[in-house]
């Protein structure tokens, strides 16, 4: 310790001389380096999607873990808001590629300094930006400015902007995260756009093929004879009706068969017609006066032999009523027949046609059940394209500013004091180390030795000599 001590005391001046000069370094940098405020806006990222309009077709995936997929989505809008295209679009809007602090025009004695140490270093003019347009140039020293980090492992993000200006980095700030917010319910807009337009472009197709699914119903329905009525088939409607027919048709030939047999067994019956019963009843007279005249003249008597005559014709003509009314009764009862015959022929084609079409109705069930399906998801695709229409311009960004940027008090670069306090702790490592070193290298420096004291009258000769 003695020797350490011996070392160090014996060059303190130039210790001293070492951190005073490091010292004097910090304050120049302090001076020369320009002064940077820093303003913060705090944006808030929601993972849990606001959807006002339900369009979604699968989980999104997100809000499981903070850990997670939640992580990777913070992580994600983090290097969105410090992409070109959001960047671009400040520098754009702020007009940063007409700013001398943006464009590297600006001059200070320090970025002389910069600027001759690298054209020292690489060459003259290498290190100038001439053949870099002033957007990129702007761009590059926009994209240092900007920082964004995660607030511990929550979903709050502070975006800052570092310039010279308190005011300007504040309204930086709040206009990138502007941009930013803007860009995020643009993405949502597009995107919606995009989903109508794939929707709309869908729905066509849709719509021709659930038409079509409907015509080939009709057409089958036609082509097999399904076609209904109030809701009753065809083929269905026309057995009933040729059924009910049947029976009418059926109980007429029973009627006029047991009318004809009725005729033919008893011959002249009483209830055969009006004209027979009339002519009976005439015949009848024509007897009784035909058995009077014949009591009282001869056989070859005008008024018998006409008597008899009447007789003989009205006879005749009962027996014509009579044929006539058996032939009446005959072809009622072949009429009855052949009606019904006839029904039940187009019964029989009716049931054979009923047969096909419960046959051909399975798959007209099946064409049915597509045509259902083909209409259900036309329907489906109409309400989400008109859904997506309408989500467009709907505020959906999940994203929000909790914290605005507010111009600083106080510059954040440089820092005198860390600059100060750090020169002198290295000013003190270099004149220690200096000292130990040529302590160590060359000893402790020598003293002169005082000059001899001569007596006064001795001083005085001398300088009279």
């Amino acid at each position: 310790m003695r020797l350490v001590a011996r070392a160090f005391s014996s060059r303190w001046r130039l210790v001293a001389a070492i951190v005073s000069l490091f010292i004097l370094a910090g304050l120049a940098f302090v001076w020369l380096t320009p002064r940077t405020y820093t303003s913060t806006v705090s944006i808030f990222i929601d993972p849990r999607a606001r959807t006002l309009v339900d369009l979604g077709v699968a989980p999104t995936g997100m809000g499981s873990s903070s850990q997670g997929a939640d992580g990777a989505l913070v992580d994600s809008q983090m290097t969105i808001l410090t992409s070109r295209s959001v960047l671009g679009e400040l520098v754009s809007r702020e007009r940063l590629d007409t700013d001398p602090d943006f464009v590297g025009e600006a001059s200070s004695p320090l970025a002389d300094l910069r600027g001759m140490l690298s054209a020292s270093l690489t060459g003259a003019g290498s290190g100038g930006s001439g053949g870099v347009p002033p957007f990129d140039r702007a761009l590059a020293t926009l994209q240092k400015a900007v920082n964004v980090k995660r607030v511990d492992n929550t979903y709050v993000l502070d975006v800052s902007v570092t310039t010279e200006s308190p005011t300007r980095s504040a309204a930086l700030a709040n206009a990138l995260s502007d941009i930013y917010l803007s860009n995020g319910q643009s993405v949502v807009d597009d995107s919606a756009r995009e989903s109508a337009a794939s929707l709309e472009a869908r729905l066509a197709e849709l719509g021709r093929t659930a038409e079509q699914s409907q015509q080939a119903i009709e057409d089958y329905r036609r082509e097999n004879g399904l076609l209904d009525t109030a809701g009753v088939p065809l083929a269905e409607r026309q057995v009933g009706e040729l059924s009910s027919q049947m029976v009418s048709a059926s109980v007429a030939t029973e009627a006029a068969k047991a009318a004809l047999d009725a005729l033919r067994e008893n011959g002249a019956g009483t209830s055969a017609s009006d004209m027979a019963n009339r002519l009976r009843m005439e015949i009848g007279q024509a007897q009784a006066e035909e058995s009077m005249l014949s009591d009282t003249f001869g056989p070859r008597h005008p008024r018998l032999v006409r008597a008899r005559e009447n007789r003989r014709a009205l006879e005749k003509a009962l027996d014509a009523e009579l044929a006539r009314v058996l032939a009446k009764a005959e072809a009622d009862y072949r009429a009855a027949a052949a009606q019904q015959a006839a029904l039940q022929g187009m019964l029989d084609k009716a049931q054979d046609s009923l047969a096909r079409s419960n046959a051909a109705s399975v798959k007209l069930k099946e064409l049915e059940q597509t045509a259902k399906q083909n209409r259900e998801l036309f329907d489906s695709f109409a309400t989400k394209a008109k859904q997506a229409r309408e989500q467009i311009s709907l505020p959906t960004t999940t994203a929000r500013v909790i914290s605005s940027a507010q111009p600083a008090v106080r510059p954040t670069a440089p820092r005198a004091k860390v600059i100060l306090a750090a020169s002198a702790f290295l000013g003190g490592v270099v004149g220690f180390g200096t000292a130990w070193f040529l302590y160590l290298l060359i000893g402790p420096p020598k003293r002169r030795r005082p000059a001899p004291v001569q007596p006064l009258r001795k001083r005085h000769l001398a300088a009279a000599e």
